[in-house]
């Protein structure tokens, strides 16, 4: 039998009438007239080749045929209404399964213990999986299902993928605490004079410094270039060198260790940490609830370091 030409809406009949075994109450409960039920019930007698039901003194009493299909009937109607018909719902304090989230390494470092605290927290059945990508990464591991968030800085993004603002980060001046500049206001002069531990990621904010610099007749003549900002703390604690950090890792450094930060003599347009999800999974229940304990936890984040800075640089754009 070809399933396309099976009228699925007299399996809601055949169910009503297997738990009633009356054609009344089927009726009543199906919302039809008793005309209807029967040329639906006729139908599926054709449909099946069984009688299906025999009339006696106390109502209708199944075949042995409708006996077999009770149950996978009965299956398959919970099934559509519980998984189809029914909207998606999550409840964070039973959920199980797992959230993937992606970060930059700098991400992974500051946000993620605090993800780990707040999901916890709600739903403590979940299980939290961190995936460090490439900027090129993120978009097929978001489309494929592979990440279910991914939260950073990333501009190259494409416009296809949802996205929510979270915070600005402003960077600042990192350095040991008992580095002569520590307890100074950084000028132009004495910041390019600074031996400088570098990381150019994909923000640009380093060519902007040396593009400044240049402007003013400076550039900065001892520079050690690292891939990533979280092996700077050694170098900043065994010499003279100054970095320049998000104001969050400065601050997260500095719980960590002897450093201290400072407001840069250089106005540097602030970058914007968005969280990125595909169309897909946009009303995905999951997702729709991490998005918003992630909006929750970070949204319009601050840090000491970039409060300290914020006062001296222009207002940003505003980007949605």
């Amino acid at each position: 039998m070809d399933i396309r030409s099976v009228d699925l809406n007299l399996l809601p009949v055949l169910d009503a009438l297997l738990r009633h075994r009356s054609a009344t109450l089927a009726a009543r409960e199906l919302n039809m007239s008793q005309s209807a039920l029967s040329t639906a019930l006729g139908r599926l007698r054709v449909l099946l080749g069984d009688d299906l039901f025999v009339r006696t003194g106390r109502g209708l009493r199944p075949t042995a045929r409708a006996g077999e299909l009770a149950e996978p009937v009965a299956e398959i109607i919970e099934r559509v209404c519980d998984r189809v018909l029914q909207s998606s719902t999550f409840h964070p304090a039973t959920a199980t399964g797992e959230f993937r989230i992606a970060h930059s390494d700098v991400g992974a470092y500051v946000l993620w213990p605090r993800v780990v605290r707040a999901v916890r927290a709600r739903a403590p059945g979940v299980r939290l999986v961190l995936r460090t990508l490439q900027q090129a990464e993120i978009a097929p591991a978001l489309a494929e299902g592979q990440v279910d968030l991914a939260i950073g800085s990333y501009p190259g993004l494409p416009e296809s993928l949802f996205q929510q603002r979270l915070f600005e980060r402003v960077y600042v001046a990192l350095m040991a605490r008992e580095h002569p500049l520590a307890r100074k206001t950084l000028t132009l002069r004495s910041f390019a004079a600074a031996p400088q531990v570098v990381v150019r990621a994909a923000a640009g904010v380093q060519d902007r410094i040396d593009a400044v610099l240049a402007a003013q007749g400076l550039a900065r003549p001892e520079c050690v270039e690292l891939p990533s900002y979280l092996m700077i703390p050694p170098l900043l604690e065994a010499g003279d060198f100054v970095a320049v950090v998000p104001g969050q890792l400065a601050d997260a450094f500095s719980r960590h260790g002897n450093f201290a930060s400072r407001k840069l003599p250089i106005s540097v347009p602030a970058t914007v940490v968005r969280m990125h999800w595909h169309r897909r999974f946009n009303e995905d229940a999951a997702n729709r609830w991490l998005r918003a304990l992630m909006a929750e936890e970070f949204g319009g984040e601050t840090s000491l370091a970039m409060s300290r800075a914020v006062s001296s640089r222009p207002r940003p754009r505003r980007s949605s």
